[in-house]
């Protein structure tokens, strides 16, 4: 089989110029522009200075234009009469966003309108031999959508955001595209993977699954089902070969779909673990059927979800990898960026190498984003990072009509095949609370019956039937939150089953010691915002616009209270901060305090909570959110804390009742570790040592154990506000410290610390070390603009006990450059 490359650049105009020039006249006088594919129009138009960077200051208002119009991307190409003879010219395309007519010299030859499925076409009745003009016309999704709606017999509700394309739900594509309460709306148009045009001569390989069954030892029996699209009768030789073992022979092909089936027998297999749990062992699946080549990874495992009932009548949520109960540690995923055709490899890599780096070993991909590219799941795969995969439908009712669920049905009948392989993907979900949401919109209200009918024709007929019927060994988890399927209880605030969404502190205003009020099963959403550094700060507002009520700032915060939510913390647990960058910096203090809380106290909870997944791990722009990592791919400090926080073998201290400390230690690591030294000290925040408690255990694989309850009300020296507890875990292999102020921080009557940094220069990056006269708390380290990470940070150092911080740098970076970038911040210096 043979191919033509028609990726590249494309040629790029409006559908009508005219109805465009008010807001670009470029088109009066050029009929078009270069465009490159993959990628997309909004690119296309920023590369040629014809609209604004969307991502700085207010801009993002003033592109809306562009994905109210439609475009036409065109190319020609020459194909030999060679290719015509005796072959099937096939045009395919996946990743195509999304209303888009395929002409062919002139004749329509193909229609997308669903970004999620792959399109072929049949070009054999309109390409010629010499020159070829192929046109992508794509109309406009929000234009389609309100159409849609003018023709609905009742309204369909969905969830809007400060800037919003209108009736997202009604077409198939990435939502967040229409803008979110962390999103810009940049309704984009394009195509994100390579199209193929092909020639086929004997046929065409339409899908590879397989299934792996355990048997005895490490001897596994892997089946692999090929679907061939035959253009004609043959007989062709076939191969399939994984680890040790090899099948080959000859098959008989007849015209249309074939399905071939081979058996592998392999041994002394190793498992694929996720993790922290083991080896990510990948195996290559090499298969052949005539002068066609596959290949694909795939790794050894044997993964469940159990959700058990309990006499309580709660029910649990654990995955099970390799006969192995794991808690799950990890956070939600969205795309990337709102502009796809900035989406590399390199960048997923940078931001999954973050999650392992963070001890992270699951990730859940939320419901208004992607089903993502494949190196997305080959990363995860190589990784050891589970994958919660949601479908994409997120808050929001959808339309339950016969053309809308068809569409749906082809959609998961493409993704389901392409990605059941992975043995990172460990879960699918109908969706994004939509089942919450039936209870949010007045028309879902008023009319529920309606609506439950409509989500249950999709979710229950279409999305959990074909699911169920294409992988049938994977769980399949009706919505989330959810119970589980055939319970509808509400999720957002009942603690006892499946998976919670908790966002009573965030959203309802609550204390980050309302944390302590649930005890929930699974928790696949949590999260408390901070404002990116200031370095990112500075790539999208002047300096003018450093202040948290300037346009710019808030602009960039899309959620309509988020400031003030900050704010208003800032003042219920912090001195107020006495600059714009302490701001920043303070933000992020108190977001981190807020993960650490929850996460810290749900790891006590073990086997009860069985995981967490905070809310989010990533930023599709430069924005206020609840992200742990910002849009430039720095870490904020709550990835420096969930490193710390999600660390296997961790040492906890919280109050849930005034006056009275818990004491645990938690190990979900895999083996027990022996001969571990707790030390539990009460500090004065002058240095002072006030006494000592010490612990020797075993400490058990995947246990947490409660070591002591300490009362603050017997212990009437001690002063609060002027005392902390340090909590150090210690064996041959492990050294990990904790910290807990007995008040809150603006009660507390911190000393100055006196802070003192030397830097280094050392093999990949520099040394930085951190030495202090008083206990120095929350200390956070800023590089600016220069790209690296922090082996720590925002950590807690005593006048006894010196810190060293390495940074790996990701440029060329000189160590006078460096000291100059370099910013060290801490609660006590945040409000003086």
């Amino acid at each position: 089989m043979q191919t033509i490359d028609i990726n590249g650049v494309w040629e790029l105009s409006p559908r009508d110029a005219l109805a465009i020039a008010p807001y670009c006249s470029y088109f009066q006088s050029h009929p078009t522009i270069p465009c490159t594919l993959p990628g997309d129009i909004h690119s296309a138009l920023l590369g040629q200075q014809l609209i604004p960077d969307p991502y700085i200051g207010t801009q993002e208002l003033d592109i809306q234009w562009v994905g109210q119009h439609d475009w036409v991307l065109s190319k020609t190409f020459d194909v030999s009469a060679s290719l015509l003879e005796n072959s099937l010219p096939v045009l395919t395309l996946t990743m195509a966003d999304t209303i888009i007519a395929v002409t062919l010299n002139g004749e329509e030859v193909g229609f997308c309108d669903n970004q999620f499925r792959r399109w072929r076409f049949d070009l054999s009745k309109h390409l010629r031999e010499g020159g070829n003009t192929i046109e992508l016309r794509f109309r406009s999704a929000e234009q389609a959508a309100m159409e849609k709606a003018r023709e609905l017999p009742y309204p369909i509700p969905y969830s809007v955001y400060p800037v919003s394309a209108k009736h997202r739900n009604l077409v198939r594509k990435t939502q967040c595209h229409s803008g979110w309460d962390w999103g810009p709306c940049i309704l984009s148009f394009g195509i994100y993977e390579p199209i193929e045009l092909a020639f086929v001569d004997e046929g065409l390989i339409e899908s590879v699954n397989c299934d792996t069954t355990a048997r005895a030892d490490d001897d596994w029996l892997v089946t692999v089902s090929l679907i061939y699209n035959a253009r004609q009768a043959a007989d062709l030789p076939c191969k399939a070969v994984i680890a040790d073992a090899v099948q080959e022979g000859l098959v008989s092909t007849h015209v249309g779909l074939n399905k071939l089936t081979f058996h592998l027998c392999c041994h002394n297999v190793q498992r694929w673990w996720p993790n922290g749990e083991g080896k990510a062992v990948l195996y290559p699946l090499e298969l052949q059927i005539g002068m066609q080549t596959y290949t694909k990874r795939l790794g050894f495992r044997t993964l469940e979800v159990r959700t058990e009932e309990d006499v309580q009548g709660g029910k649990g949520m654990t995955f099970c990898v390799n006969g192995r109960d794991i808690f799950a540690k990890g956070a939600n995923w969205i795309p990337m960026d709102a502009l796809f055709s900035r989406i590399r490899h390199e960048r997923y890599d940078q931001l999954l190498q973050s999650c392992v780096d963070a001890n992270m070993n699951m990730l859940r991909v939320w419901g208004g984003g992607l089903y993502e590219m494949e190196d997305f799941y080959d990363l995860c795969d190589e990784k050891g990072i589970l994958i919660w995969q949601d479908c994409m439908f997120s808050c929001s009712m959808y339309p339950a009509t016969q053309e809308f669920l068809g569409s749906v049905e082809a959609e998961l009948r493409y993704q389901v095949p392409r990605l059941m392989d992975h043995p990172s993907l460990a879960l699918w979900c109908g969706n994004n609370e939509d089942l919450g949401a039936i209870g949010w919109y007045e028309e879902s209200k008023a009319h529920p019956y309606r609506y439950v009918v409509d989500y249950d024709r999709l979710n229950e007929g279409v999305v959990g039937k074909v699911i169920k019927e294409l992988d049938p060994k994977r769980t399949w988890w009706p919505s989330s939150p959810s119970s589980g399927p055939g319970d509808f209880s509400d999720n957002w605030h009942s603690d006892k089953r499946g998976d919670m969404h908790f966002w009573s502190v965030w959203h309802e205003g609550k204390p980050f010691e309302h944390y302590y009020s649930i005890k929930p099963r699974f928790v696949s959403e949590f999260g408390y915002q901070s404002f990116p550094s200031l370095s990112t700060v500075a790539t999208y507002a002047p300096e003018d616009m450093w202040n948290l009520t300037s346009p710019v700032m808030e602009h960039h915060q899309k959620n309509d209270r988020g400031n003030s939510i900050i704010i208003e913390n800032f003042s219920r647990y912090y001195r107020f901060p006495n600059n714009f960058e302490q701001m920043l910096y303070l933000s992020q203090v108190q977001q981190a305090t807020a993960m650490k809380m929850a996460i810290e106290y749900y790891r006590t909870l073990l086997p009860h909570c069985m995981g967490t997944l905070y809310w989010q791990l990533n930023d599709n722009w430069p924005v206020a959110s609840w992200s742990s990592i910002d849009y430039t791919g720095k870490w904020k400090l709550l990835h420096y804390a969930a490193k710390h926080f999600y660390n296997p073998a961790l040492p906890i201290a919280y109050q849930k009742e005034p006056g009275k400390v818990e004491v645990y230690v938690v190990n979900d690591a895999p083996r027990p570790i022996e001969d571990m030294k707790l030390s539990v000290k009460f500090c004065t925040f002058s240095a002072q040592k006030l006494g000592k408690q010490e612990y020797r255990f075993t400490l058990e694989a995947k246990t947490s154990n409660h070591i002591c309850t300490i009362d603050l009300r017997k212990k009437p020296k001690l002063d609060p506000k002027r005392t902390f507890i340090y909590l150090k875990l210690k064996s041959d292999d492990v050294y990990i410290e904790n910290t807990l102020l007995l008040a809150k921080p603006k009660e507390c009557s911190l000393e100055d610390p006196c802070l003192n940094t030397v830097v280094a220069e050392v093999n990949g990056g520099f040394s930085i070390t951190v030495s202090c006269t008083n206990p120095a708390f929350q200390v956070a380290l800023d590089a600016g603009s220069i790209k690296g990470v922090f082996s720590d940070n925002l950590f807690d150092i005593r006048p006894t006990a010196q810190k060293v911080v390495f940074f790996k740098t990701k440029d060329v970076c000189t160590i006078k450059q460096f000291k100059d970038s370099l910013k060290v911040f801490d609660l006590y210096g945040s409000s003086r």
